[in-house]
């Protein structure tokens, strides 16, 4: 399950623990909710998406999850676009009679994942192309050439241990000068984390301060090497504040995100540190801006 997907399915576990038509079983398999809704011919709304299936998850949420788009799904499902009151959005399912909803994996003959095919196709591109768009416009730092062949941007906590170990296991790639990352500095895992973040982005070589926090990033506490900003400037602490916005903005609610454009055009994001091999196909694929 997708951290979006897992993220609309706590939203929904809680609401639907208030009614009384609820079932639920393992995260691998199909959940289904039956509710008494009427499988009566269902209407077509102006944005293409059925209110049958519209009033199924608005009434077993209590109107706190709303359907943004409809598609054909797997078998006899109709898989749903959905989001939360927060902004999140998932792929879930209905059958076609509008009577349950289905949340979690839905697993295809072969062994796929078809509700991450679906995310992947229906939320993350979308979600990616206008992060790549937007990425630019944010105080990102430079760690590695200028003129590297492929470029990614990498969201970033000092204290993020995942993001510690993506920094090191990317040190050959942006040592040899075939990768840039472009650096875009949060901070919310721990009260020293804003301040560590803003140190790294106002010093007079930011690369060399944000190698010396993950040189002496101690693990055992998950705490970054070196010392927050005591008083950023408002201009510093806007540009800061810009970085969390763009985070928000676009859903992403752990770090590292690495946001990158393939050869073909085509956006992605991926969370987390990304082990070999994939990680040497991503900086492969990774084009510059």
């Amino acid at each position: 399950m997708t951290i979006r997907t897992r993220f609309i399915a706590t939203v929904l576990s809680s609401v639907l623990l208030a009614t009384t038509a609820v079932s639920s079983a393992a995260d691998t398999a199909t959940t289904a909710n039956k509710t008494s809704v009427s499988a009566a011919a269902p209407k077509s709304s102006a944005n293409n998406v059925q209110d049958s299936y519209k009033s199924l998850v608005q009434k077993i949420t209590n109107g706190q999850i709303q359907v943004l788009k409809q598609f054909a799904g797997p078998g006899d499902l109709v898989g749903l676009v959905v989001v939360s009151p927060e902004g999140q959005k998932a792929v879930i399912y209905a059958d076609k009679n509008a009577q349950y909803i289905m949340i979690g994996n839905v697993i295809t003959a072969d062994g796929q994942s078809r509700a991450a095919i679906d995310t992947e196709k229906y939320v993350n591109s979308e979600i990616a192309q206008k992060a790549w768009a937007n990425a630019a416009k944010t105080a990102w730092i430079l760690d590695g050439s200028p003129n590297a062949k492929h470029v990614i941007y990498a969201i970033g906590d000092p204290n993020c241990s995942a993001c510690h170990k993506f920094y090191s296991d990317t040190r050959s790639y942006v040592d040899n000068g075939d990768l840039a990352i472009r650096w875009i500095l949060v901070g919310f895992l721990r009260p020293s984390s804003p301040g560590m973040s803003m140190a790294i982005m106002n010093a007079k070589d930011p690369a060399a301060l944000l190698k010396q926090n993950e040189s002496q990033f101690n693990s055992t506490k998950e705490q970054g090497g070196i010392q927050p900003l005591a008083n950023p400037s408002a201009d510093l602490k806007a540009k800061f504040d810009g970085n969390m916005k763009f985070m928000s903005d676009h859903q992403f609610t752990v770090t590292p995100v690495i946001i990158f454009k393939d050869s073909q055009g085509k956006a992605h994001t991926a969370m987390g540190a990304v082990p070999e091999p994939q990680l040497k196909q991503l900086v492969d694929s990774a084009t510059k801006p």
